[in-house]
């Protein structure tokens, strides 16, 4: 089993797990994140393995989540498929916010 496909199988199946701690908010501009602190960046997805829009931001927020982050400037990106539709990628900036 190829790299891209093991961390596929570990974002899908952390998911189910993350879902339980709580939700994280997906922001429209990084501007409004005053007093937070940017944590890193998370992916999901790339040129040779792309899945559903639904999942490919289920999966960064996962691993924002994982982070310990409550807040995400999200970037998601379409793929059209000759065969398969259209597929799509995320990107996301995960930030931890004073509540």
């Amino acid at each position: 089993m190829g790299d891209n496909m093991k961390k596929i199988i570990l974002t899908i199946t952390s998911l189910a797990f993350v879902a339980a701690l709580g939700a994280v908010q997906v922001v429209k501009e990084e501007s409004t994140l005053k007093g937070c602190e940017r944590l890193g960046e998370v992916a999901a997805g790339d040129k040779f393995a792309q899945m559903d829009r639904e999942t490919a931001e289920k999966a960064v927020k996962a691993q924002a989540k994982e982070m310990k982050a409550d807040k995400v400037f999200l970037n998601i990106v379409a793929h059209p498929h000759g065969k398969l539709g259209t597929q799509y990628t995320a990107t996301a900036v995960a930030w931890k916010c004073d509540k």
